[in-house]
């Protein structure tokens, strides 16, 4: 594994520390998955940047799709984050945009939701909160996804 691999890794447990203990992380962590991304997405030059767009039209169609449902069922506009979805959630998905090809963004996307969902109702009784730590269950779902990928040669989930 690389410095920029070891650097992704890290800032992924520091995301899941930090959403699990205080329910947000800090805005560099996003900014720094992000730029750990594209490095490793601008490694694969069979890769365009496309996919990348590709990818963050898709989760800013379901953002917007979150809100407008909200919005309708509760005959008001709602701001998801303020109500629903964390600003750290929403920066996190940006930052692991460029991390995958669409097919498996949204597979990804679809998986840590279900996994969240999961673990959120496996450990309620232990956690003090109510909200689910999206962006850091997703983390640990993403770092078991990149483990996989670096130290298996299963088919790969991620660019790396």
């Amino acid at each position: 594994m690389d410095f920029i691999v070891l650097g992704l890794l890290l800032c992924l447990i520091v995301v899941l520390f930090q959403d699990l203990k205080f329910r947000r992380i800090h805005i560099i962590l996003p900014a720094l998955i992000f730029v750990f991304s594209v490095v490793l997405f601008n490694r694969n030059p069979g890769i365009n940047y496309t996919i990348y767009v590709a990818n963050m039209i898709f989760f800013l169609l379901i953002i917007t799709i979150l809100t407008l449902y909200m919005s309708l069922k509760n005959k008001k506009f709602l701001n998801p984050f303020a109500n629903y979805f964390g600003l750290g959630d929403l920066l996190f998905f940006i930052g692991i945009t460029p991390l995958f090809l669409t097919y498996n963004f949204i597979l990804f996307f679809i998986l840590s939701m279900i996994f969240s969902i999961g673990l959120q109702l496996a450990f309620q009784k232990k956690m003090k909160e109510k909200t689910i730590p999206l962006a850091g269950f997703s983390a640990l779902l993403l770092l078991l996804f990149m483990l996989k990928d670096v130290l298996l040669s299963y088919p790969k989930m991620t660019v790396l």
